[in-house]
């Protein structure tokens, strides 16, 4: 009986000991997971990931300001949003804007500097109107970005924000958005999921981008426009790829492991989700393209 009981907290013991040693470190399938938490909070719109800039790139085309058609679910961003400037040498705009919410679900302070100009037709012009000139392409570059996001299960600090996108046909009612050079998204993400806590410290990249958007028209009502801006997650389609990176601190009690992490991805953006795929793997996840969260 003594040796059966001996034998017993001996096989326990082991268990519980590779039962920690299991949990201190993440499997693969947790380190996917994780990447799709974080793919999709640089995505999202509320989040202020790539589909809030679409929303700008789409707003600054439309010859709209920054400071208005903010999305209203929940109640408005606050928004401070300058005056754009004029280079007449380059033809080129330029804005900082501004945005903070803070609601039961989400809070977010970002800040943002573009540069955009218009073109008809591959000749450059000052406005989006000029007559009876109507701009055809914007050229729309991300300067720089800053800010932080915090969501029901990702909270992001965003340290590098870069990129440039084309959207042609400008004047019709139908946008398409294109990459003109890589996107560039840097920050750390931390993950509590599982009950376990990650932090996350590295790079989304965006390597190709096709995405219809429907058309800002500022000679809508203000209702019209916060509708359309409302709505905006939902009426974009198309497809983004890239690849994400990142070392990666597991964290449980005292204990901690780190681990990097390198996979790239593609989304199928369709009816406000994404489906998200990566390292061409079966398995795929959905993202919220309004929130910014995986489902």
């Amino acid at each position: 009986m003594k040796q059966m009981k001996y034998f017993l907290a001996v096989v326990c013991a082991a268990v519980l000991l590779t039962g920690c040693t299991n949990e201190s470190e993440p499997t693969d399938e947790i380190l996917s997971e994780d990447a799709a938490e974080s793919i999709s909070a640089a995505v999202g719109d509320e989040s202020g990931g790539a589909t809030d800039n679409f929303a700008d790139v789409m707003i600054a085309g439309g010859g709209g300001s920054f400071g208005s058609a903010e999305p209203v679910i929940d109640g408005p961003d606050k928004v401070a949003a300058g005056l754009p400037s004029y280079d007449s040498l380059t033809g080129w705009w330029s804005v900082s804007v501004v945005r903070e919410r803070m609601n039961d679900r989400i809070q977010r302070s970002i800040t943002r500097e573009y540069q955009y100009q218009f073109q008809k037709n591959g000749t450059v012009q000052k406005f989006y109107a000029a007559g009876s000139d109507t701009a055809t392409t914007l050229k729309f570059k991300i300067i720089s970005g800053t800010g932080y996001f915090r969501g029901p299960r990702v909270s992001h600090t965003l340290t590098k924000l870069s990129g440039a996108w084309t959207a042609n046909e400008i004047d019709k009612d139908t946008v398409t958005i294109t990459l003109d050079s890589t996107y560039v998204r840097s920050g750390s993400d931390s993950i509590k999921t599982r009950n376990m806590l990650r932090t996350h410290t590295g790079t989304m990249t965006i390597t190709g981008v096709s995405v219809k958007a429907l058309r800002f028209k500022i000679r809508e009502s203000e209702l019209q426009r916060l509708q359309w801006r409302n709505d905006f997650p939902n009426t974009i389609s198309g497809t983004i790829s890239g690849n994400y990176t990142a070392t990666i601190t597991h964290l449980r009690g005292e204990a901690y492991k780190e681990r990097s992490i390198n996979r790239d991805f593609t989304i199928t953006v369709g009816g406000g989700e994404g489906t998200l795929t990566i390292n061409g793997r079966n398995g795929s996840f959905r993202i919220d393209m309004s929130g910014g969260q995986r489902k």
